[in-house]
């Protein structure tokens, strides 16, 4: 029997909190809800020993049980597991029988023996007759599971406590005593259950990841402690200030499509199940990939920091804004105004300051498309996928994707391009707005890598990245989007290709490019840009008349970036005042080797099946 599941509302239940400790902690209770190797965080105690799990992780679980009855066993006890931890999450789980079990299907939709389960579909189908065959329809099942929602795994708490909780709104159950109610210190913030379970596992994770992360990191100037923040306000924030946040979210693109690819390629038609067991190993170095950004992201940053003796620490760098001055308490750590909220499979979802958002996806594209024979070593998660997926291939030595250094080189690799959405909100915002928007802006740069590609398919394999500024609601701003793109003359040039992005950059925001907006550091035409020149560009008028006036008026030609088009000058001008550029790649060569220091960052060995187990 082969049992899938897969926990839905994940971002819903992630995101519904307005403190990054909430986030942190529930993001990394769903990565211990479908963890079989933690016995004591994790669900190893469910799964029996004569069990092969293929897949435990990203909110997702495919095991293959020796007979039903363990497998009705295993969902009874882990959807009652799942309802006392995190009883907002629903979970969907599809039984396929195979074999000789295969002959004899459910009628119609089951549920577990715990409240809360949605169990396996039904109907008369034709028998499966093994292992892979049952994998191959697994997502089909878990989709018709859906369509048979379960009313048991609606929660039903009594409403009858005068206390309510300060994060969802039900009734408190518990007290947080490291933060306080309506700014009263005396008064201890009321919370639900679930909510305090999930800020002691965050703050848990969070001193893991911390240690991990910043252990050794350098810094620009001076030695101080560094930590990671779990306060929105640590995150850069200059008080007294308008201040913005941006939530970047990274996704590997078409990663369904290589892991099927590899389970083809990797598996051994004699053996059953050894293809999903080559792609459980491919996933695992897909997640070491993941995790290995953020740390390189979170040690970027640290490496520009300028802390002096009696000075604030800061973050300079070229750009029109203020350099991030940093929270710092003596004789506390210094907050990096760089968070990794999600960090699960392919998924990598981080905070920042918003004035280093784009710097950061700059450096994030830098460092997955490094040249993998260059770095060499082999606990290197990019070397280590980029050398699993060659030898899979098998083909000649110029297969993968090619990528053109900046040097004017190239080189090949089989590290996977990434879709990238930014969104920027205020500070203060709800978390899940902006995970909303940055998630649909990630959506929609995959659909342009796409149409790309169907266009021309000779067209090469590229990151894709967009962002907005706006937080009016993702239907408004996915809409205003088209509308841009559509008009007569577009007025804007997003979506973006990776080199689309890297030459937006160096045209319009670097401090050098000649006729950049922010050429040595200045916006002396920011007025006028704004005042004049924007509303021209939006409307569709033609502005040769307007830089005539400009040039006649300041006695010079007008300067503006070099091959500029309306599109990307109105982008460039929404952001110019939200972009920092810090030097990450000075401050850290993303070419560097990135060895592992601690389990899992080039991915975790070969799965091995359980003793006894028999897929």
């Amino acid at each position: 029997m082969v049992v899938g599941v897969d926990l839905r509302g994940i971002q819903a239940y992630v995101y519904s909190g307005r403190r990054i400790l909430d986030a942190v902690g529930r993001a990394a209770l769903v990565a211990e809800l479908t963890d079989t190797s933690d016995a004591e965080h994790g669900i190893a105690d469910l799964v029996p020993p004569n069990c092969v799990v293929l897949r435990d992780a990203g909110g997702a679980l495919t095991a293959v049980f020796p007979e039903a009855g363990s497998a009705r066993e295993f969902t009874a006890r882990y959807t009652r597991r799942l309802r006392d931890r995190a009883g907002d999450l629903t979970p969907v789980v599809a039984h396929v029988p195979y074999g000789a079990a295969g002959d004899a299907t459910p009628a119609a939709p089951t549920t577990g023996h715990g409240p809360g389960p949605v169990a396996a579909p039904g109907g008369v189908r034709a028998p499966v007759s093994g292992v892979d065959e049952a994998l191959a329809v697994l997502p089909e099942r878990l989709r018709e599971a859906r369509r048979h929602m379960s009313a048991l795994h609606t929660p039903a708490h009594g409403y009858g406590i005068t206390a309510v909780c300060s994060v969802g709104g039900g009734p408190a159950e518990s007290v947080d005593s490291s933060r306080a109610q309506d700014d009263h210190a005396d008064v201890h913030e009321r919370v639900a259950a679930d909510v305090a379970r999930a800020r002691g596992i965050g703050r848990r994770w969070h001193r893991a990841h911390s240690a991990a992360w910043l252990a050794g990191a350098a810094t620009a100037t001076g030695a101080p402690a560094l930590a990671l923040p779990m306060e929105v306000d640590r995150l850069g924030r200059d008080h007294g200030e308008v201040s913005r946040l941006a939530v970047v979210h990274i996704d590997v693109n078409g990663l369904g499509i290589i892991l099927g690819a590899y389970r083809e390629r990797a598996g051994d038609p004699r053996v059953p199940g050894s293809g999903a067991m080559a792609q459980r190993r491919l996933s695992s170095r897909i997640a070491g990939l993941t995790e290995g950004l953020a740390r390189v992201l979170v040690r970027a940053v640290a490496a520009t920091v300028h802390a002096g003796p009696g000075q604030a620490p800061t973050i300079p760098g070229a750009g029109a804004t203020r350099p991030v001055t940093l929270y710092h308490a003596p004789p506390g750590p210094v907050r990096i105004p760089v968070r990794p909220i999600v960090v699960a499979g392919d998924d990598l979802t981080v905070l920042c300051d918003a004035r280093l958002a784009l710097s950061l996806v700059r450096y994030a594209l830098d460092w997955l498309d490094a040249d993998p024979e260059r770095i060499g070593d082999p606990r290197d998660p990019r070397v280590a996928l980029h050398r699993a997926l060659a030898a899979a291939h098998g083909g000649p030595p110029g297969a993968g994707r090619t990528v053109s250094g900046h040097d004017g080189g190239s080189h090949t690799t089989f590290v996977p391009t990434v879709g990238v959405g930014v969104a920027v909100q205020p500070v203060g915002a709800p978390l899940s707005l902006g995970y909303d928007l940055c998630e649909a802006m990630c959506h929609r740069a995959k659909q342009h890598r796409v149409a790309l590609a169907e266009a021309d398919p000779g067209t090469p394999d590229e990151h894709a990245v967009a962002w907005t500024t706006r937080f009016d609601g993702v239907d408004r701003v996915l809409r205003r989007l088209d509308q841009a793109r559509a008009a007569p003359v577009p007025r804007t040039g997003l979506p973006l290709t990776g080199t689309g992005f890297t030459r937006f950059l160096d045209r319009y925001l670097s401090g050098t490019a000649p006729g950049s907006l922010l050429a040595g550091g200045d916006t002396r035409q920011r007025g006028w840009l704004v005042s004049a020149l924007v509303p021209l560009l939006e409307s569709g008028t033609d502005p040769g008349p307007e830089l005539a006036r400009r040039a006649h008026v300041t006695g010079a030609p007008v300067e503006l970036p070099r091959d500029w088009t309306p599109g990307g000058l109105l982008d460039a001008v929404e952001m110019m005042d939200l972009y920092l550029d810090p030097g990450l790649a000075a401050a850290l060569d993303p070419h560097r080797p990135r060895p592992r220091e601690r389990a899992g960052a080039a991915g975790p060995g070969p799965a091995r099946p359980r003793e006894g187990a028999r897929p």
